[in-house]
């Protein structure tokens, strides 16, 4: 291969497991703010339900516990909007995935080719919501694995940041390479590196 030839197929590997980390990420995000979303819905219906049946039970305390807490759920449902911001997550995925597509159905991509992907890539970012760093070290991970055809984690996380990687942004989290890590690449490939964010 030429250098042009080395440079593209580095890029194209690059923009490709940056697409794939993404559309990863909002995958996992969307999954987990559809659950959520459910689970207050259940909640509110089956403390509602309560609540009637406390009404008609006659009694005072149980029937102001259970509308407060109804009323509640309800609210942060109706606040936060779990459902509209899974659906924003959907629609982040699916347009990584055409990207994706636009990507794999190049026979023979030119750097060309690679500068108008990227500029996709910017236009999606421009609509990307604050990142959860944790749980995009997680999808960096397994697009490694699916790209790159690692075995091990290329990015370490630790207990706490996994566990809470839907809830905080861990902007002050460090997510270190792991020692000793590489890529399994085929022998008369050049050697690839992911492409950073």
């Amino acid at each position: 291969m030429t250098n042009v030839e080395d440079d593209c197929y580095n890029e194209v590997h690059g923009i490709r497991h940056n697409t794939l980390r993404n559309a990863l990420y909002h995958i996992a995000r969307r999954a987990w703010l559809e659950r959520v979303s459910r689970f207050l819905n259940l909640a509110v219906i089956l403390g509602g339900t309560s609540y009637a049946a406390q009404v008609f039970i006659n009694s005072p305390r149980g029937t102001f516990v259970l509308g407060l807490a109804s009323a509640t759920l309800g609210a942060v449902q109706l606040i936060f909007d779990f459902s509209g911001k899974a659906h924003h997550h959907e629609r982040l995925q699916k347009r990584y995935y055409d990207l994706l597509a636009s990507v794999e159905e190049t026979r023979g991509p030119t750097m060309d080719d690679c500068a108008a992907w990227r500029a996709e890539l910017t236009r999606i970012y421009a609509d990307e919501p604050p990142t959860l760093r944790a749980l995009d070290a997680i999808a960096d991970n397994q697009a490694t694995a699916a790209t790159y055809g690692s075995s091990n984690p290329r990015l370490n996380v630790s207990f706490w940041q996994s566990w809470t990687r839907n809830l905080f942004l861990h902007n002050a989290g460090r997510f270190p390479e792991r020692d000793g890590w590489r890529i399994q690449s085929d022998a008369s490939q050049s050697a690839v590196e992911p492409y950073p964010r």
